[in-house]
C-alpha cells in the first residue's frame, strides 16, 4: 500500500511538472512579421503574442514622396501632421516618422495591453481582425487577413 502511494505520487508529480511546463510554455511570447509592397510603398507588420492574443503590433511603412503626391520633405510633414498628431494622442500607439531624401520612415508601434481600442480602430490605416476586439486580437485571425490582402511571411 505505501508502495502505490508513493508510486501514485510520483505519477502525480511527473503529471504536474509536464502541465506546469505546457503552461508555461504556451505563455510564452511568439513574434511573425509579414510583408508587402503597393505602389511602391514598403510595409512591414510584426506581432507579437502569447498564444492567440495579439499583445503588440509594430509597422514600418516606407513611403515614397512620390506615392504621397509630394516632392519634398517639408511637403509630406505639411501633409502628415495631422495623422502623427492623432496617433501620439492615444495611449498605447506610438507613432514616429523620419524624413530622408525620397521618402518618409513610419515606424507605428500598438500596445494592445493598454491601447484603448475604440480610439485606435477610428485611426487611418488600422484594421482588426474582424473579430470580437473586446477579447482581443487574435494572430491566427490576424495573418490569415494578411496573407489574403496579399502579405508573406518574412523570414
Amino acid at each position: 500500500m505505501k508502495k502505490m502511494k508513493k508510486g501514485l505520487l510520483s505519477v502525480i508529480v511527473i503529471i504536474g511538472v509536464f502541465v506546469l511546463t505546457a503552461c508555461s510554455m504556451s505563455a510564452k511570447e511568439q513574434k511573425v512579421s509579414y510583408e508587402k509592397e503597393e505602389k511602391g510603398v514598403k510595409i512591414v507588420l510584426t506581432y507579437y503574442a502569447k498564444g492567440d492574443k495579439v499583445t503588440k503590433q509594430t509597422s514600418e511603412n516606407i513611403i515614397p514622396y512620390s506615392a504621397m503626391g509630394v516632392k519634398s520633405a517639408e511637403e509630406a510633414k505639411e501633409r502628415l501632421k495631422d495623422v502623427l498628431k492623432s496617433y501620439n494622442d492615444i495611449k498605447g500607439v506610438k507613432d514616429e516618422l523620419t524624413y530622408g531624401e525620397d521618402a518618409v520612415t513610419e515606424k507605428v508601434e500598438i500596445d494592445y495591453t493598454v491601447v484603448d481600442m475604440k480610439k485606435a480602430k477610428e485611426l487611418v490605416g488600422v484594421s482588426t481582425d474582424g473579430g470580437d476586439i473586446s477579447k482581443g486580437i487574435s494572430l491566427k485571425n490576424s495573418i490569415k487577413l494578411l496573407e489574403d490582402q496579399g502579405y508573406k511571411e518574412k523570414k
